[in-house]
Protein backbone atom coordinates (compact mmCIF):
# COMPACT_ATOMS: atom_id res chain seq x y z
CA UNK A 1 0.00 0.00 0.00
CA UNK A 2 1.42 3.39 -0.97
CA UNK A 3 0.83 6.03 0.96
CA UNK A 4 0.55 10.20 -0.50
CA UNK A 5 3.64 12.05 1.31
CA UNK A 6 5.34 15.81 0.81
CA UNK A 7 8.65 16.18 -0.29
CA UNK A 8 11.05 19.28 -0.28
CA UNK A 9 13.32 19.25 -3.53
CA UNK A 10 15.76 21.87 -5.16
CA UNK A 11 13.36 23.41 -7.93
CA UNK A 12 16.16 22.91 -10.39
CA UNK A 13 15.94 19.21 -9.50
CA UNK A 14 12.87 18.57 -10.40
CA UNK A 15 13.04 20.35 -13.72
CA UNK A 16 15.61 18.19 -14.99
CA UNK A 17 14.37 15.67 -13.37
CA UNK A 18 10.84 16.11 -14.88
CA UNK A 19 13.50 16.67 -18.51
CA UNK A 20 14.98 13.27 -18.32
CA UNK A 21 11.50 11.73 -17.81
CA UNK A 22 12.36 10.44 -14.40
CA UNK A 23 10.21 8.79 -12.14
CA UNK A 24 11.13 10.62 -8.43
CA UNK A 25 8.33 8.44 -6.52
CA UNK A 26 10.16 5.15 -7.65
CA UNK A 27 13.84 7.09 -7.13
CA UNK A 28 12.77 8.19 -3.30
CA UNK A 29 10.85 5.23 -2.74
CA UNK A 30 14.88 2.80 -3.96
CA UNK A 31 16.70 5.62 -2.23
CA UNK A 32 15.07 5.11 0.87
CA UNK A 33 14.96 1.43 0.99
CA UNK A 34 18.95 1.38 -0.07
CA UNK A 35 19.32 3.84 3.69
CA UNK A 36 17.19 1.84 5.45
CA UNK A 37 19.08 -1.49 4.33
CA UNK A 38 22.45 0.55 4.83
CA UNK A 39 21.41 1.54 8.59
CA UNK A 40 20.37 -1.93 9.45
CA UNK A 41 23.49 -3.62 7.98
CA UNK A 42 25.54 -1.06 10.26
CA UNK A 43 23.17 -2.00 13.02
CA UNK A 44 24.15 -5.97 12.62
CA UNK A 45 27.77 -4.89 11.61
CA UNK A 46 28.32 -2.78 15.04
CA UNK A 47 26.28 -4.78 17.71
CA UNK A 48 26.47 -2.80 20.93
CA UNK A 49 27.89 0.65 19.63
CA UNK A 50 25.52 3.49 18.66
CA UNK A 51 25.15 4.51 15.18
CA UNK A 52 25.00 7.96 14.63
CA UNK A 53 21.88 8.10 12.41
CA UNK A 54 21.50 10.86 9.34
CA UNK A 55 24.62 11.96 7.44
CA UNK A 56 24.31 16.03 8.55
CA UNK A 57 25.99 16.19 5.16
CA UNK A 58 25.03 13.99 2.59
CA UNK A 59 26.52 13.88 -0.81
CA UNK A 60 24.56 14.73 -3.94
CA UNK A 61 24.83 11.49 -6.37
CA UNK A 62 26.88 12.46 -9.16
CA UNK A 63 26.13 11.27 -13.03
CA UNK A 64 28.25 8.55 -12.63
CA UNK A 65 26.48 7.32 -9.70
CA UNK A 66 22.97 7.87 -11.82
CA UNK A 67 24.65 5.72 -14.47
CA UNK A 68 24.66 2.59 -12.19
CA UNK A 69 21.54 2.78 -10.85
CA UNK A 70 18.77 0.23 -11.52
CA UNK A 71 16.66 2.94 -12.84
CA UNK A 72 19.34 2.88 -15.79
Amino acid sequence: MKKRTTLYLEEELIETAKKLGLNLSRICEIALEDAIKRLKGADLKNEGEKCGGWDSNPRRPTPEDLKSSPLS
